[in-house]
């Protein structure tokens, strides 16, 4: 029973989560792409907001394309540069770094959210699970961190060829971290959780928003400078 969950939620899960996320990202940009925005609480109040948002989605960036390029680039190939405890120990002073970066963002983002009544009431059921779900797995990840400086390198190791075997569909990918500790399991879990609810979320504005932004008309851009001559 214990082998199957493991192969359920690190060989499958993975599978399933980054078809729904492809499916959700494609689906929503072609047939709904108008409904893709993050409501701003600014108008509401700017306390807060610049500082929480600018920390928090900075660090969150650096900190995925860290466990992009960790997790899936081949042994032999970061090995012409570097060995895997230099690699390690690279991975923990920069995941520490924007580790704390990005929560201390979140906390600020949670605290400005809970603590002014204007943007408490106007919050949805959505953004407190979407914002408390984000604050998991970040503690999840900084957890691991330590976990991660104690144990072995070959357990630090273990993990980038977990993730090398989900891509090329491997199927005994679950069996590497089978012995893993349950924080680098959750925060997997999690982690696949945001990526399957990611598509049909306001966390879409994340990759739709710095887009649309260079993609927008020129048209645009000179109405509206048009009008606001005309305004002054």
């Amino acid at each position: 029973m214990e082998n199957y969950i493991n192969n359920l939620l690190f060989t499958y899960l993975p599978h399933i989560s980054m078809a729904v996320f492809w499916f959700g990202l494609i689906t929503r940009v072609v047939k709904t792409s108008k409904t893709i925005q993050a409501n701003s609480s600014q108008f509401l109040s700017r306390k807060g907001l610049r500082l929480g948002s600018n920390v928090f989605h900075y660090a969150i960036i650096m900190v995925f394309i860290g466990h992009f390029t960790g997790l899936f680039t081949p042994e032999n190939l970061y090995h012409l540069v570097i060995t895997t405890e230099t690699k390690r120990v690279i991975a923990l002073i920069l995941g520490s770094l924007f580790g704390l970066l990005s929560l201390t963002g979140i906390i600020i983002l949670i605290y400005r959210r809970i603590r002014n009544d204007r943007i408490r009431i106007n919050s949805s059921i959505q953004d407190y699970f979407i914002v408390f779900l984000l604050l998991t797995e970040i503690l999840l990840g900084m957890i691991s961190i330590t976990q991660t400086a104690s144990s072995s390198v070959e357990n630090y190791a273990a993990l980038g060829i977990w993730a090398q075997k989900i891509i090329t569909f491997q199927p005994d990918a679950a069996s590497v971290i089978a012995d893993h500790s349950i924080i680098y399991k959750l925060h997997i879990i999690v982690g696949l959780l945001i990526f399957i609810i990611f598509p049909y979320t306001k966390l879409m504005h994340m990759i739709m928003m710095p887009v649309a932004y260079y993609v927008r008309s020129g048209y645009q851009l000179v109405r509206k400078g048009f009008h606001r001559a005309i305004a002054e």
